[in-house]
């Protein structure tokens, strides 16, 4: 008896949209509710990755070849076969670093209920390029995050928590849980505090001592009722950062399943209210600044409506 092959959804069907791509870069706008990358749970072929391959798997192939580069001086005395030799070798090293990688590269990534941009490099050389200006912080990720008072106890800081306010150089080690709520829109702070797995439950961060240095950068956009609609740029990239620093002030994002004490508002939700807006970087080829959105999804946009009418003038 045949067995059947299972017909695995296109990126269309599992809305995915491609918001970039050219021979370096794949700029992806990945929805809510999707893994990136498959794991040892998630390997029936329905990641944001396994949809990629197949995208770009039924793509034309490209027309790229390497550059015809005028000889070196130095080779114009060595005999012929040495000098296509390393005619060759040069060219063997522009395919290794300018060609199309076997498969494009996540350079970084979105919790699985975070929607937003993505970036992939194409090439080795537009890896590195990517990877280097991750390590220096020059690559800007802004997120939209809409929170409220009630994050859990296991949250609060087990090591030193600051909070600094570059418009007059306050600092602030400790904070009533309602401060965000007080703050006037417009108003920028930065989080800096350790991070690390919580010895208690290794799927979930903390603020703890040994961490890894963590800063988060925040500009309060709105306030209704309890609620802040927040611009989060986190300036590290640790597991979880901008759930595990928001909590660790005692604020919670809406609908965020392990950082937040369940309200009914999340239930119409369904996830949390994070979404990765737009990623600003260097492209490979001549170092131009790009800056690439998303929108703000349907599901979001809708609870906006229904719970927070205030902040609707802040994302469209």
């Amino acid at each position: 008896m045949a067995t059947s092959i299972p017909i695995l959804p296109n990126m269309e069907e599992m809305g995915i949209t491609i918001l970039y791509q050219d021979h370096y870069l794949l700029i992806v706008n990945k929805p809510a509710g999707m893994v990136i990358h498959p794991t040892y749970k998630h390997t029936d072929g329905g990641t944001m990755w396994d949809a990629l391959l197949r995208h770009l798997a039924a793509q034309e192939p490209e027309q790229w070849n390497p550059p015809e580069l005028a000889d070196d001086p130095a080779w114009a005395r060595a005999p012929l076969e040495i000098q296509n030799m390393l005619r060759e070798r040069r060219r063997a090293q522009i395919l290794q670093e300018e060609g199309l990688l076997p498969r494009p590269c996540l350079v970084h990534r979105l919790d699985k209920d975070t929607s937003g941009v993505v970036a992939l490099a194409r090439t080795e050389s537009s890896r590195t390029h990517l990877v280097h200006q991750f390590h220096d912080h020059t690559i800007v990720k802004s997120y939209l995050a809409v929170v409220e008072p009630g994050s859990p106890d296991w949250t609060r800081p087990r090591a030193p928590l600051s909070v600094a306010f570059p418009h007059n150089g306050q600092v602030l080690a400790h904070f009533p849980t309602s401060f965000i709520q007080e703050l006037a829109p417009d108003t920028e702070f930065l989080i800096d505090g350790p991070l690390w797995r919580d010895p208690d439950d290794r799927r979930r961060c903390v603020v703890i001592e040994g961490g890894q240095e963590a800063r988060t950068q925040v500009r309060v956009l709105a306030h209704e009722a309890s609620r802040s609609l927040l611009e989060v740029r986190p300036v590290t990239g640790r597991t979880h950062q901008i759930r595990a620093h928001l909590a660790a002030l005692g604020q919670a994002i809406v609908g965020d399943p392990v950082y937040r004490e369940p309200q009914p508002s999340d239930l119409v939700l369904g996830r949390q209210f994070l979404h990765a807006r737009s990623l600003t970087l260097r492209h490979y080829v001549d170092n131009r600044v790009m800056t690439f959105t998303a929108p703000l999804t349907a599901d979001l946009l809708a609870w906006l409506e229904r719970y927070f009418p205030a902040a609707q003038p802040c994302v469209v």
